[in-house]
């Protein structure tokens, strides 16, 4: 199985869930499952920070896809965090970037979400 650290951070004007690791088949459905549940309590923007995550594969990314979707449907802003090549290359490549709204930063999700 492949380590996977996962942390939630909730306040008033969103709610981050911090990843560490690799994202793949042994833990893809734990990261949606805990992204959906985050979403069941409808926060003002939901936020992964992927800023430490070293390799996502296709299960990874279609568990993003799906929480996407799921957020948008419920009018919760969702947005990824990452500078790693890691993502951003196979993200380009499959098109999702046009998909996702990606910030190098938390704080520059944050202003996107301010403005």
């Amino acid at each position: 199985m492949s380590p996977l650290d996962v942390s939630v951070t909730a306040s008033g004007t969103d709610t981050v869930v911090t990843v560490c690791g690799e994202i793949d088949l042994a833990v893809s459905d734990g990261l949606r499952q805990t992204l959906e549940d985050e979403l069941r309590f409808t926060p003002a923007a939901l936020i992964a920070d992927l800023s430490a995550v070293t390799f996502c594969d296709s299960t990874g990314f279609t568990a993003l896809v799906q929480i996407r979707a799921k957020a948008e449907e419920s009018r919760v802003p969702f947005i990824l965090v990452t500078q790693e090549r890691a993502l951003l290359r196979p993200m380009s490549l499959l098109g999702l970037d046009a998909v996702f709204n990606v910030h190098p930063t938390l704080d520059s999700a944050r202003d996107a979400l301010s403005r």
